[in-house]
């Protein structure tokens, strides 16, 4: 195995309020992807990107006040480890994916409080967008495959994100 396939690929998920301004979401992307270049020092990585999830203003108010963020947040930020493989356009639905299990979790949690998910993923030329479906493409694609040294590189970038991610 490559040293670059031995490394994990880290995408910094955002779900985006899909009401907030450019500017507003410009500097949010920057605070976020300081931590996670923070996370990562001196950490084998195979790439940083950020990728996006806007949500309808009322599901992203609903999860601003579930994690406690301020009323100015316009984004809600974590970190992912992909396979360094993916080709770019299914490693953005492959985060997105991730971002949107989270959200269809808290959502059958009742976290939400009811508010609606309405979320639209960007998936390649050709795929279905059921949820199912599109899982078993990522699966296929095998957007988690991780050598047991990229899972161990992730475990330590996630908690160096978790430090330094709550003002986020």
């Amino acid at each position: 195995m490559s040293e670059r396939a031995d490394s994990p690929f880290i995408v910094v998920t955002a779900i985006l309020d899909g009401s907030a301004r450019s500017a507003q979401i410009t500097v949010s992307h920057g605070d976020a992807m300081e931590k996670a270049i923070n996370a990562t020092v001196g950490r084998e990585i195979a790439g940083l990107d950020i990728i996006e999830l806007p949500v309808a203003p009322p599901a992203f108010n609903a999860l601003r006040v579930m994690t406690g963020r301020s009323a100015e947040s316009v984004a809600v930020y974590d970190v992912f480890p992909l396979s360094p493989a993916l080709a770019p356009n299914v490693r953005t639905v492959a985060g997105q994916f991730l971002a949107a299990e989270a959200l269809w979790t808290l959502e059958e949690q009742g976290h939400l409080k009811g508010v609606p998910l309405n979320l639209k993923l960007d998936v390649p030329k050709g795929w279905e967008r059921d949820p199912k479906a599109i899982h078993e493409k990522l699966v296929g694609a095998g957007a988690l495959e991780l050598s047991p040294k990229a899972i161990e590189t992730f475990k330590s970038i996630k908690s160096a994100w978790d430090e330094t991610a709550a003002s986020l």
